[in-house]
């Protein structure tokens, strides 16, 4: 997960994804449609979008597997959450993604509104490199043998439904780990280390490291600690008969429900999210930025 430059490499089509919550979003998707027209960029929204945005000049609405794979990359308008749900549905496409900060911290982000042109035309010019995140993929299976995949970048966090603690067994390629009674499990990658597991007392991990975190949430035994695994590790969790209601949710967005008697298994994924970075600020010089500020 190494930082690749891009030398001249031509932009020619940039999708816009906007967050409809974020109060600025219209009004810059219209700056960033303006400004890449005059550059003779062409730019392509979802359909829905589009749809709910109104007509812009020189802008195609698409279907969802078009837009997530056709560009030649896609700016993200909103914030840490809005690029890691455009990076869920990247998925294997590996289509590099531009995040600009319309939320409040905005880790994953590379400016805000007030650098927006300037971030389109370090993109139209191919100024920038890629960031080849890991990510992880889970895999549930339910009681009645159907099996359901998710993909995340940051976590994937299993709770028990409701306010109880949860049992849940831990196996580490076949080897059993432990079996934690807690709030919850944490399974996360590098990118992930800042975000939920850190605030349940995990450790911070370079983004380039080639490894995953496990995390018990508000462990009932005092000894209990964060883990670290290889990234080519296979996790296997189980659960004990007295849980009832389990949800298994990718980056704090998505959420799949099994019983008890499901289990789920977590792996790297076999892709990559590729984020742009502009090389303006180091990962540990942004880390202190943002954490000191927030």
């Amino acid at each position: 997960m190494r930082h690749k430059s891009v030398p001249d490499v031509k932009i020619e089509e940039i999708g816009i994804y906007i967050n409809f919550d974020k109060q600025t979003s219209v009004a810059m998707a219209r700056r960033c449609v303006a400004y890449l027209g005059d550059r003779g960029v062409k730019t392509v929204m979802l359909q829905r979008q589009l749809t709910e945005l109104g007509e812009l000049a020189g802008v195609a609405g698409v279907p969802k597997d078009t837009f997530f794979s056709r560009p030649d990359c896609i700016v993200t308008l909103g914030g840490d959450g809005t690029l890691l749900g455009v990076a869920r549905q990247v998925g294997a496409y590996e289509t590099p993604i531009c995040g600009i900060n319309l939320g409040k911290l905005g880790f994953l982000t590379e400016g805000d509104a007030e650098s927006c042109e300037a971030i389109l035309a370090r993109l139209c010019e191919g100024d920038y490199q890629l960031d080849q995140r890991m990510l992880l993929e889970s895999q549930v299976t339910r009681e009645d043998g159907t099996v359901e995949k998710q993909s995340a970048l940051n976590d994937v966090v299993i709770k028990a439904a409701g306010i109880r603690m949860i049992d849940l067994t831990v196996a580490v390629d076949g080897e059993l780990v432990d079996t934690f009674y807690a709030d919850g499990l944490i399974v996360a990658t590098p990118t992930g280390s800042t975000a939920y597991s850190l605030s349940a007392g995990g450790p911070v991990a370079d983004p380039r490291a080639n490894i995953m975190l496990i995390n018990p949430i508000c462990p009932h035994r005092l000894h209990d600690r964060a883990y670290v695994l290889p990234g080519r590790a296979v996790v296997d969790i189980r659960f004990s008969g007295r849980n009832h209601g389990i949800d298994v949710c990718a980056d704090g967005q998505v959420s799949l429900s099994i019983n008890r008697r499901g289990r789920v298994r977590i792996t790297r994924a076999p892709y990559k999210t590729n984020l742009i970075l502009f090389g303006n600020m180091s990962f540990f010089k942004q880390l202190r930025r943002k954490l000191t500020d927030h």
